[in-house]
This record gives structure tokens, C-alpha cells and sequence, in this order.
């Protein structure tokens, strides 16, 4: 064994073994892609689309601006399934333009790749792009802050508006930049405000269409505040008299503590408002009341103080009363005449009493003087006016205003 092991033939034999399975392995994709293209096909062959790949573009970053690109392109490669699902799934090549020798101006440029196997056969969609190249600028502008005025609380308003920094460094393209019309900071709040807020707002750069441009800002957020106020104004108080007092009742007068109130809300509806009423029932007021009365708001108005308000109600209670027998007093007849009181019958008149009940029992007979001017009058039937004086702390009438009297002369024949 050792003897044919040391031949001539057995090394012989054996480099070439080595030499073919060399062969075979170099050349093994190759001899899979011919055997693929003859007959009926190779299953060994791929042919597949890799979608959506980065499309990298080299160029002067620090001085120049480049638009136009696709931001990805897609690929077709064709070639061993070997190379082909490990290429798919990696994606370690990279697509790129390289635009470091191209001036400003527009350009269409080739789209190229890198670090792809050469065994693969490799379609790029699109082939060319169009560019252009424009110089950057950078240039500062004044950042203009704004919010949504509807999310204050009812009645509050804004009083101001700032933003820090007030302004910020737009960099890009020189076209860009040319079309700038607003430079604005939106503060995005939610739920309603009613008192001073800060909060950060992103920056956006908009042309007069109000489209937003390609550009950089620095800084791209900012702080704005909205400083909420709360206007107010004093106004009077009055009372609204709502019903009548019942039968018997009489107002004497009704005030409001205090008389003035302090009203808050927007300053255009404060603008509009020159009292505010307290409503009052009179028709369950029967004696003396002080009231507490809730101050009501009108749409746009969101204080009042205070909110209650006292309402003083004084009233006074009436009351009617009888005399009968007020006697009348007959004056300035002669003596040689006598009088007599035909109607009414007995002589007497009656009175009707009416006012506050404490003051209509005091009043007594004693408090009238009814008398009868008979001066001048001759003999015979008269109709004759009462003089009547009586209290004034009441209101008073009588039952009749004039009586029937009938004037002789005295008998003297005795």
C-alpha cells in the first residue's frame, strides 16, 4: 500500500481530482446559469423587483441645495437565486448620485449602485433623474405666534401674545427662501384656558398660498404665551318688579344692598351692559321682607360679585273700620232760632276708617269734628255741607257729605 501511495500514477490521479473539484467550485454558478438557459430552464435562476430602495445623493451639502430627487428608486436583478434572495434581503448594495462635479443650473444625471455582485444583472428605475442644484441661503426671520382664540374659557380674553426666540434662521434653496411670506408658531391647546400659558409651538414656513416650503429652521420649536385676562366693570343694580302686592298691602320701598356689582366677561359684552336687575315676586309679600336675590349673566359674562344681592321690601298693611254716631255740631244760628237735623235720622253721620292697622284702632269719635255753618240761613228746609275735621294719620270718609236741616223760630208766647 505504501508502495502504490508513493507512485507516480496514484499523485497523478489524485491532482487531478483536485483540480477538477476546483474547477467546479469556482465555476459552479456559471455552469448553473448556462444549464438554466438550455432545455426547459433552471430552477437555480432568479430573476425578482426590490422595491423602494434609498436613493443617497453625494454633493456639496455646506454650500448647495439639491431638488428633484425621488426619494427611493426600484431595482430588477436577474441571476443566480444563490445571489439573488441574499441580495433582496440584504440590501448591502447602495444607490446613489453623485452630483460633486455638477454646477448650479438643472441636470439630469445617472442613477448609479454599488457593492452589487457581478453575477447579478441589474436594472435601476428610473435610470436618470432630473435635478437641481440652487444655492443655499440663510437667511433670519421674525416668527409670528398664533392660537385659536376659541378654546378660552366664556368671558376671558387674550390680552397678549409673545413667543421667545422671536425669531429663527431659515436655511435653503435661494427660490425657497424668495417665497417666503409667513414665519408662524400655532399653539396647540387642548381643553379650554383661563389663565396664562406657555407652550412650545413647532415653526412653519409658509408662502403666501399658504403651501409650506422645503426649508430648515433653527430652531425648529418655540415657546409661546398667551396671557388671559379676565375683564370686569362696575355696574348699578336695580330691582324688577315682578306681580302685584296682595289686596290690602302697599308699597312704600323697596331698595337693593349693595346698589352696585361688579360684572367680568368679554370686554364687548361688558360694553353693552349698563345695569343688572334683581327680579323680585311682590305678590307674596305681606309684610316687611328682606330678600336674597341671585344676580343673573347674560351669554359672554362669566362673574358677577357679588352674586346675591339683599332686597329691602317695605310695605305697609291697610285696614277698615266703622264709627257710627259721629254727631254734628250745628254753629252761627241766632238764638232766636232753633234747628233740626231731618236727614239723616237721628242726627248722626258714620265714618269709614282705612290705613295701617295699628293707626285705624287708635282713632275714636273723639277724633272728629263735624260742624254745621248755619250763619245767614232764614227759616225753612236747607240742605247744608258738613265741615269735617278728622285724624290724618288715616284715610277716612263719611257716609254722606251734606244732611237736611229744617230752621224755626223758637216758640216765646210763654
Amino acid at each position: 500500500m505504501d508502495k502504490f501511495m508513493e507512485s507516480r500514477w496514484f499523485m497523478r490521479v489524485v491532482g487531478l481530482l483536485l483540480a477538477f473539484i476546483l474547477y467546479l467550485s469556482v465555476n459552479f454558478d456559471d455552469i448553473q446559469k448556462t444549464a438554466s438557459n438550455s432545455g426547459s430552464g433552471n430552477p437555480q435562476t432568479s430573476f425578482d423587483t426590490i422595491q423602494d430602495i434609498p436613493l443617497e445623493v453625494f454633493y456639496d451639502s455646506e454650500n448647495l441645495v439639491v431638488s428633484g430627487l425621488p426619494e427611493t428608486v426600484n431595482l430588477t436583478v436577474d441571476g443566480p437565486k444563490s445571489i439573488v434572495q441574499p441580495t433582496k434581503t440584504l440590501k448591502d448594495f447602495q444607490v446613489y448620485v453623485d452630483l460633486n462635479d455638477v454646477g448650479i443650473g438643472e441636470h439630469q444625471v445617472p442613477v448609479e449602485i454599488d457593492n452589487i455582485s457581478d453575477k447579478l444583472d441589474v436594472k435601476i428605475n428610473p435610470e436618470f433623474v432630473t435635478v437641481t442644484v440652487e444655492e443655499k441661503v440663510t437667511e433670519e426671520f421674525g416668527v409670528e405666534p398664533e392660537f385659536n382664540s376659541g378654546v378660552l374659557s366664556n368671558g376671558f380674553e387674550a390680552e397678549g401674545l409673545s413667543v421667545n426666540p422671536k425669531t429663527v434662521k431659515v436655511t435653503g434653496a435661494k427660490s425657497q427662501i424668495d417665497q417666503i411670506a409667513y414665519v408662524k408658531a400655532t399653539l396647540d391647546i387642548e381643553g379650554e384656558i383661563n389663565e396664562n400659558v406657555t407652550r412650545e409651538a413647532k415653526v412653519q414656513v409658509l408662502d403666501r398660498e399658504y403651501n409650506k416650503l422645503n426649508v430648515q429652521i433653527e430652531p425648529e420649536v418655540v415657546d409661546v404665551t398667551v396671557s388671559v385676562v379676565n375683564p370686569s366693570k362696575a355696574v348699578p343694580v336695580t330691582v324688577n318688579k315682578k306681580g302685584s302686592l296682595p289686596e290690602g298691602v302697599t308699597l312704600e320701598s323697596i331698595t337693593v344692598e349693595p346698589e352696585t356689582a361688579d360684572v367680568f366677561g368679554r370686554q364687548e359684552v361688558l360694553d353693552t351692559i349698563e345695569e343688572l336687575t334683581a327680579e323680585v315676586d311682590l305678590s307674596e309679600i305681606k309684610k316687611d321682607t328682606t330678600l336674597t336675590v341671585p344676580l343673573s349673566l347674560k351669554d359672554g359674562l362669566n362673574k358677577v360679585a357679588p352674586e346675591e344681592v339683599k332686597v329691602n321690601v317695605d310695605v305697609t298693611t291697610s285696614t277698615e273700620k266703622e264709627l257710627s254716631g259721629l254727631e254734628l255740631t250745628p254753629e252761627g244760628l241766632g238764638e232766636e232760632y232753633e234747628v233740626t237735623i231731618l236727614e239723616p235720622e237721628g242726627g248722626a253721620v258714620d265714618a269709614t276708617l282705612t290705613g295701617e292697622n295699628g293707626e285705624v284702632e287708635k282713632i275714636s269719635k273723639e277724633d272728629f269734628n263735624l260742624a254745621l255753618d248755619l250763619t245767614g240761613l232764614e227759616p225753612g228746609e236747607h240742605e247744608v255741607e258738613i265741615d269735617a275735621k278728622g285724624p290724618e294719620s288715616v284715610d277716612w270718609t263719611l257716609s254722606q257729605d251734606t244732611v237736611k236741616i229744617q230752621i224755626k223760630e223758637k216758640n216765646t208766647s210763654a
